[in-house]
């Protein structure tokens, strides 16, 4: 964990904790409805139709959002493995780089197994 920087640890964090609770919300959309209405809606304005709806609809967006925060999530923590190596190959020139890719070829091709000539 010393390799990855804090702020990706800390996104990885937060983002992790979105997609829990934004799965759980799609996994028991009603308890979570239910939860919301008391506070904000008043007692007269329940309908079960309505209910049902709200809950189908919590339920279907609830796993594509949770589902987009997932690939956010990797998608960071991902970067943040790799950050130490890509701001490593930064501080090389373009032809540096080049020089290293024809390493890595003529070095690829002397494997053992290799497709050598």
């Amino acid at each position: 964990m010393r390799d990855i920087p804090i702020p990706y640890q800390i996104a990885c964090v937060i983002l992790t904790a979105l997609f829990i609770w934004s799965f759980s919300v799609a996994r028991e959309p009603r308890g979570w409805r239910r939860l919301f209405q008391s506070m904000f809606s008043k007692s007269e304005t329940f309908s079960v139709n309505k209910n049902k709806i709200i809950d189908e609809a919590l339920k279907r967006y609830g796993i594509v959002i949770a589902m987009a925060i997932l690939v956010v999530d990797v998608s960071c923590f991902v970067l943040g493995v790799t950050h130490k190596s890509r701001t490593k190959l930064r501080r090389f020139t373009p032809e540096q780089l080049e020089d290293i890719q024809e390493i890595n070829k003529y070095n690829n091709g002397r494997k053992p197994g290799g497709d050598s000539l």
